[in-house]
Formats: C-alpha cells, sequence, structure tokens
C-alpha cells in the first residue's frame, strides 16, 4: 500500500515534467516563456501558497502541545543537513553557486507535493498531516532566510545585497501567513478562494519549468557529475539516518511525549527527494538551476527505492526502541 502511494505520487510529477519537455521540444515554451515561468512561480503563486497553507492552520490544543517539539526537531534536522552539505560540498570540491545548490538541496525537501498527500495516507485522521504542515512551517521559515542566505552568498554579493534581496515576496508572505494563522484572521471566501486556487498551480507551473529545463539540459551530462549522485545518496539515506538516530534519543530520553507518529513524520519529511523550488530560487537569484534540476530529477527518481526502505527501517526501529526502553 505505501509503495502505491508513493509511486503514485512521483508518477504524476513526472507526467507533469514530461508535458514541460514536450512542450519545450514543440517551440511552445521557449527560453522567454520559460524565464517568464520562474518569475511567475517566485512573485505570485509560491507567495500564495504559503499565505493560503498558513491560512487554513488553526490553532488548536494538539497544536500547541506538539508544535513546538516538532519544531525543535525540525530545526536539529535542518542543523544535520546543513553540515551534512556543507561537510560533502568541501568533498566534492564545489563553490560558489553549485555549493549554495548542493548546500539547499541537502536541507530541503519535497515537503508539500511529495511529502503532503504521502503522510496523509500513511498516517490517516489528519494528524499525519498536521505534522507535516508543522515541518513545512519551519522549514520555510529557514528556507526564506538562511536558505536565500546561501544562495546570495555563493553568487558572491556584498552583505547589503544579500540582505536587500532576502526580503522578497516569500519571505514577506511568510510573515504575512504567520499573523494569519496567530492571530485566526480569516480571509473572506471571495478572497481565499481564488489566492488558494492559483497557489496551488505553484505545483504545475514548477514542474513544466523543470520540464522546460530538461529540455535545454543534456541528461547524459549528468552521468560525469558524481556529486549529483552523492547528493541522492545524502539526501535520501544517509541524513535521515543520522535525523533518525537523534530524534529517538532525544525523544526517549529527554522528551517522552513525542509520539510515534510525530516522529515517523518528521524522519520521513526529511527523507524527501530535493525539493522542487530550489530550482525556481536557483534561477531567481541567478545560481545553477542546471544543477537544481538536475538533483530533482535523479533524487526523484531514486526515491521510489529510498522511501519505502526509510519507511520499514522505521517500523523496525520503532519496535527495537520500544523493547529497549519501555
Amino acid at each position: 500500500m505505501q509503495n502505491h502511494i508513493i509511486l503514485y505520487q512521483i508518477a504524476v510529477l513526472a507526467i507533469l515534467v514530461l508535458i514541460g519537455v514536450l512542450a519545450t521540444k514543440a517551440k511552445i515554451i521557449t527560453e522567454s516563456v520559460k524565464n517568464g515561468i520562474a518569475n511567475i512561480v517566485f512573485d505570485i503563486t509560491l507567495p500564495l501558497l504559503i499565505i493560503t497553507t498558513f491560512a487554513r492552520l488553526e490553532i488548536s490544543p494538539v497544536i500547541i502541545k506538539n508544535s513546538g517539539l516538532v519544531f525543535l526537531f525540525t530545526y536539529i534536522a535542518m542543523g544535520v543537513m546543513y553540515v551534512a552539505g556543507d561537510v560533502f560540498a568541501k568533498v566534492s570540491k564545489l563553490k560558489g553557486n553549485q555549493r549554495a545548490v548542493f548546500i539547499n538541496h541537502h536541507m530541503f525537501g519535497n515537503i508539500v507535493f511529495l511529502g503532503f498527500p504521502l503522510m496523509d495516507a500513511l498516517f490517516p485522521g489528519g494528524e499525519g498531516l498536521l505534522y507535516a504542515a508543522i515541518y513545512q512551517l519551519a522549514s520555510n521559515s529557514i528556507m526564506w532566510t538562511f536558505g536565500v542566505w546561501v544562495f546570495l552568498k555563493g553568487k558572491g554579493g556584498s552583505k547589503k545585497d544579500i540582505w536587500k534581496n532576502m526580503l522578497n515576496p516569500n519571505t514577506i508572505a511568510f510573515f504575512i501567513g504567520l499573523l494569519i494563522m496567530f492571530f485566526k484572521i480569516r480571509l473572506p471566501d471571495l478572497v481565499f478562494e481564488p489566492l488558494n486556487g492559483l497557489g496551488k498551480s505553484t505545483i504545475y507551473l514548477s514542474m513544466l519549468y523543470i520540464g522546460a529545463m530538461l529540455a535545454f539540459t543534456s541528461v547524459k551530462g549528468t552521468l560525469h557529475k558524481p556529486h549529483v549522485f552523492l547528493l541522492s545518496f545524502n539526501k535520501l539515506l544517509l541524513v535521515p539516518a543520522i535525523v533518525a538516530f537523534l530524534v529517538y534519543l532525544l525523544s526517549y530520553w529527554l522528551f517522552p511525549s513525542f509520539g510515534e507518529i510525530s516522529r515517523k513524520v518528521l524522519i520521513l519529511e526529511a527523507s524527501m527527494p530535493c525539493m522542487a523550488t530550489i530550482v525556481v530560487m536557483a534561477k531567481k537569484f541567478g545560481s545553477d538551476d542546471t544543477l537544481a534540476t538536475e538533483n530533482v530529477f535523479v533524487s526523484t527518481l531514486f526515491s521510489v527505492i529510498s522511501i519505502p526502505l526509510v519507511y520499514g527501517g522505521l517500523v523496525l526501529l520503532d519496535s527495537l526502541f520500544i523493547q529497549f526502553f519501555s
């Protein structure tokens, strides 16, 4: 059942990417159109997706009880991912824009478009989706601040330019979304529905963009880039294993109230393939969007195998920890 869910979600993304490739080959999507799609996603649809996602979340006793620990462990996971990205970037001798893409793709995965449906299906009843949303909230707080800084630093901009560019439509949308969520501001349906619909188009436009990028990119050239495959191994297996070790130890020794579902959701979200949005961000901030596209392509392909392995490992880990710590 789990394998079917994973394959289904990846197949949906693959179809959208294929449409982008075919449209580019047919010259419907040209270079200028491709760049326009990136601008629309970054400046319009993605900010709206952030705002409307936060607007749907409601502060409840469950969120109040669990959000602190989920936030804490998400930041720990992100720290592990960053260190792994930084260390292996040095091992791979990556610098500048390539290093920025390599590190950001270690940190940020496809937690919404693949992760959300997967968590909802694996843990029905809403609890899995709740923790996935909290993970996304913490992840976004890092991506639209520190993640942007990594891109701009890799580009070699001045400190003034870096701080100036960190204030972008998505960071603004993030803080607006926080205000809406915490102050329980209800948007009128007349406003929410069109914003929500336009925000949801982010996945379709992002996949079209990646398809266009693949059409302009030599996939064969990816075979000569071992760091792309190293990233996939780290992102899909090595880092989740480290995160799982830390989370299980800390949750059993220091935070016994951190439940089984929340642990599994946290680690599964940390094991998602590379985030497609990073491709658009790389383009927007003048980084290596070709490398970012290759990262998404290879990691998503291998995730068909890795995600079931991670889930099976978590089931086994739960039984072992219960045996030794109960």
